[in-house]
């Protein structure tokens, strides 16, 4: 990480202005911790705000030119961030990444599976929706889903691109958004299927 005490923010931008690539390292390893704390908090996963982050460095890259010209670098930067999430949210759908984030916390909460009829009827629901998934996608869902593989081990062990696993669980997530709210009304899609969708995958898994 870079020294804070000797980061001189100015020389760095006038040096990125001029296409040194060391100047950008430096800028990078000043901020990175702080946009990627930044992103989380707009994403709500680590693995999407990486990724968020690698975007809005690629666009100070490109922009490159106009940063001398920047009065106030830091609020510039946040603002670039925020954007970057926001298009984000809005692509994937703001909810597709709630449903993975927030079954991820309350998996292992019992209280919201003691109706047995409730937790039938949502199994056989995450049951049909996965069967709808294209092989892969179905694939890299339950590796991600069940067995807790990041998007790095899941692209290594199938000899595919982490963007590409990133595309399959967006899509799929997607599906299981869509068919909530088609199948079970919007209020009831919103909040039950994320709270049995991971116990549902692996149990389907298992008796597979």
């Amino acid at each position: 990480m870079t020294d804070q005490k000797i980061y001189d923010e100015r020389r760095v931008l006038l040096e990125l202005a001029a296409g040194d690539e060391q100047a950008y390292k430096e800028l990078y390893l000043h901020y990175e911790n702080a946009i990627l704390n930044l992103v989380v908090k707009y994403v709500k996963s680590v693995e999407l705000a990486k990724d968020v982050s690698q975007d809005v460095f690629i666009k100070i890259w490109e922009k490159r030119d106009t940063l001398p010209d920047i009065q106030y670098f830091q609020a510039y930067l946040f603002q670039v961030a925020r954007h970057e999430s926001i298009n984000l949210l809005r692509a994937a759908g703001r909810s597709d990444i709630a449903k993975g984030e927030i079954a991820r916390h309350f998996q292992d909460n019992p209280g919201f599976f003691d109706d047995e009829t409730l937790q039938r009827d949502y199994r056989s629901f995450i049951r049909r929706t996965l069967e709808t998934l294209p092989p892969r996608s179905r694939e890299i869902f339950l590796l991600c889903r069940e067995q807790g593989k990041t998007y790095e081990e899941v692209a290594a062990a199938l000899g595919i691109s982490r963007n590409n696993v990133r595309n399959h669980m967006v899509a799929s997530l997607r599906k299981f958004r869509d068919a909530a709210e088609n199948e079970l009304g919007s209020s009831l899609g919103l909040i039950l299927p994320i709270l049995t969708l991971l116990r549902a995958a692996s149990d389907i898994s298992r008796h597979k």
